[in-house]
């Protein structure tokens, strides 16, 4: 049996305020995906619930590849 997995929905992460935070996106699962500048421009991935990143990528292909296999490895629903 084939899954066909669904694509991750993302949206502007916001502050507190309710303001957008720039260059910051959270997905439908709770990750949290941001641009961090580096010498290289990478992005960060945060865990639900985690104050720190668990990866730093070059494209949002890469973060897309990475979340799944997250959620797949810890059961996370989408």
């Amino acid at each position: 049996m084939t899954m066909i997995q669904e694509p991750l929905k993302w949206r502007a992460k916001r502050n507190r305020d309710g303001d957008t935070i720039k260059d910051c996106w959270v997905t439908d699962a709770g990750y949290t995906v941001a641009v961090c500048r580096l010498p290289d421009t990478r992005y960060t991935v945060t865990r639900p619930g985690d104050a720190a990143p668990f990866a730093y990528l070059s494209t949002r292909d890469e973060v897309v590849a990475i979340i799944k296999a997250d959620m797949a490895a810890s059961e996370v629903p989408a």
